[in-house]
């Protein structure tokens, strides 16, 4: 699977990396006994079901069905190839990667974007901090109180207002033309490219992992747009980033929520005050893409957008989208005529806590937004309804109170309307298996039930949890195979490299399908009871099965056979049922009998 990276480098690979860590880096895992769990970053869950064994190596989510080893895991989160996957985990362990496991053209090209990126902010970081033509753009920054450390922390520059300062500083360091125009960094014009930002402060942007994908600009006086950012490249999609995540992931993951603001000055300024946990939504309302990306480490969002009326609009759009991926959300409003960077300047790390204490579910924001515009009660309801809808049992349960208090009406009568609400409109349950990308290749077919199929599942998971076992099934059962095509190929490499190899490396030696049972298989056991304990009776229920489908066939046959009264045909069939009564009656099996 490794394609011409060497088995053994794959194997090194895996030896000296954690999944634990691997994954920590983009879900929020607690510990529940042996393993860890954490809300699923590949689909929308309420409740979390994305298990992690640090013992198997191995993780499976028990919502979507997907599962594997570290390199599955990587490839699932990153949009990438098994090599790439292989690759950037021997990077992060130290381990060398011989030349000749060359990795796919579009990794190259992802690199290079890196690179090009990297040096166009070291370009622009060192026009603010060391040329005279930076001096406006320094004043400008120390006017809005960015100390230079945090200034450095999220290495702020400035394009300078020539036309071509950024295409000659790379051009002259072996970059193209075309490739500046293709990450953005370039215009086209009729006497060769031109500088995209110019007399602009510079803002990197990362992706999570901390590689600089695109850059956003400030504009410095009265030009416009205020604000410009990096136009979509092949490394940069504005709708799937969110600003200074590479720097909050750790926070969010510890304090176990994320406070969403809307621009750059707002989250550099949290970072400065000690909200570490700030991100921002580059200047637009939240995407479906960038709720995707925070999910991977929490579902607890505190919006915290600018209190004028287009801040408020795209909190409650935002808080709706957060709704339908089943984030638990509130609001922290701003006082009137201030943003976070203003409010924070003004009141400091004390008054943002006393702040983000008195946030507000999307229920009481709304309701409260409504009461102070004046509606009526049947208004208020409207507007309240369809989120209510969308809550859980318990949310609804509390909801119901707090409208009944809050608009002098009955229990009943709440209940009621909600209840009026759901038949006409329908509950709009966000669908968990549309979260499948094409890319991620996570397989949701129709499971099978039948008692056998389940017999043998529970078969496999006691030779898959205890390898040496697989003695035992193969004296007992023969040439016996499971039918299920999947379960087949667990059983078959199982029976081949189940007692030298690890979990996490038979992952790699199957299909998608494959990965997913086995990782189920693993992570779910038989109810705790011991492999050995439960195996001769397991057996035995695949042999007394696997004669009874023996003899409904024999049966078919024989009906068959009279019809055409064919007596050798008879006779045959005969014999070969009387032996499987007599396997039934308890007679003893004997060396060679199936």
């Amino acid at each position: 699977m490794g394609g011409l990276i060497p088995e053994e480098i794959i194997e090194t690979v895996r030896l000296h990396t954690d999944i634990v860590q691997v994954v920590g880096e983009y879900v929020h895992l607690e510990r529940k006994g042996k393993n860890y769990s954490g809300f699923c970053p590949f689909h929308q869950e309420k409740d979390p079901s994305f298990t992690v064994s640090p013992d198997r190596q191995i993780f499976h989510c028990f919502g979507c069905g997907t599962g594997g080893n570290v390199f599955k895991f990587l490839m699932l989160a990153e949009s990438l190839t098994f090599p790439e996957a292989v690759r950037q985990l021997a990077a992060r362990c130290g381990v060398p990667v011989p030349e000749t496991a060359v990795h796919s053209g579009k990794a190259r090209r992802q690199e290079r974007a890196w690179l090009v990126n990297g040096m166009a902010r070291d370009f622009y970081r060192h026009l603010l901090l060391h040329r005279p033509e930076g001096r406006a753009a320094r004043d400008y920054l120390a006017g809005r109180g960015l100390s230079p450390g945090v200034q450095e922390s999220y290495q702020l520059g400035y394009a300078p207002p020539e036309w071509n300062g950024l295409t000659r500083f790379l051009t002259a360091r072996n970059c193209t033309p075309e490739e500046l125009i293709e990450l953005g960094l370039a215009m086209p014009g009729k006497r060769g490219c031109y500088d995209r930002f110019r007399d602009r402060i510079i803002f990197p942007i990362w992706d999570a992992r901390g590689r600089v994908i695109g850059f956003g600009g400030r504009v410095l006086g009265d030009g416009a747009p205020k604000y410009l950012n990096t136009a979509e490249t092949p490394v940069f999609s504005k709708s799937h980033v969110l600003y200074g995540l590479h720097l909050a992931r750790p926070a969010i993951q510890q304090q176990g929520f994320a406070v969403m603001m809307e621009g750059y000055m707002d989250v550099i300024a949290a970072h400065q005050f000690g909200v570490s946990n700030a991100v921002a939504s580059l200047g637009t309302s939240l995407t479906g893409g960038q709720i995707e990306l925070l999910k991977r480490y929490t579902a607890n969002v505190v919006i915290a957008y600018d209190a004028d009326a287009a801040g408020q609009s795209a909190a409650l759009r935002g808080m709706e989208l957060l709704l339908q991926a089943d984030c638990r959300v509130k609001v922290a409003t701003v006082p009137e005529g201030k943003d976070p960077d203003d409010f924070l300047r003004r009141y400091g790390a004390a008054g943002w806590r006393d702040l983000l204490s008195r946030a507000e579910p999307l229920l009481e924001y709304r309701l409260r937004r409504g009461m102070a515009r004046g509606d009526d009660t049947d208004r208020l309801l409207q507007e309240v309804l369809p989120g209510l809808a969308r809550a859980g049992e318990v949310e609804q349960e509390e909801g119901i109170r707090l409208l009944a208090a809050r608009l002098s009406l009955s229990w009943e009568t709440v209940k009621n309307a909600l209840g009026r609400y759901l038949d006409e409109q329908g509950k709009k349950w966000s669908n968990p298996d549309k979260i499948a990308k094409n890319t991620h290749n996570i397989i949701k077919s129709k499971p099978r039930t039948d008692a056998i199929h389940r017999s043998e599942q529970a078969l496999i998971s006691c030779i898959a949890r205890e390898p040496s076992l697989i003695v035992a099934v193969r004296r007992e059962l023969g040439a016996w195979e499971p039918r299920d095509e999947v379960l087949r190929a667990i059983y078959q490499l199982l029976c081949r490299d189940g007692t030298g190899t690890s979990p996490d490396a038979w992952m790699d030696r199957l299909e998608d399908a494959g990965q997913q049972l086995l990782s189920r298989l693993l992570l779910t056991g038989n109810s705790g009871a011991e492999p050995a304990e439960i195996l001769p009776g397991l057996i035995e229920t695949v042999k007394k099965r696997t004669r009874q489908e023996q003899k409904m066939h024999l049966m078919q046959e024989l009906a068959e056979a009279e019809r055409m009264q064919d007596r050798e045909r008879i006779n045959c069939i005969l014999e070969k049922l009387n032996h499987i009564l007599g396997r039934d009656a308890g007679r003893p099996h004997r060396e060679g009998e199936s």
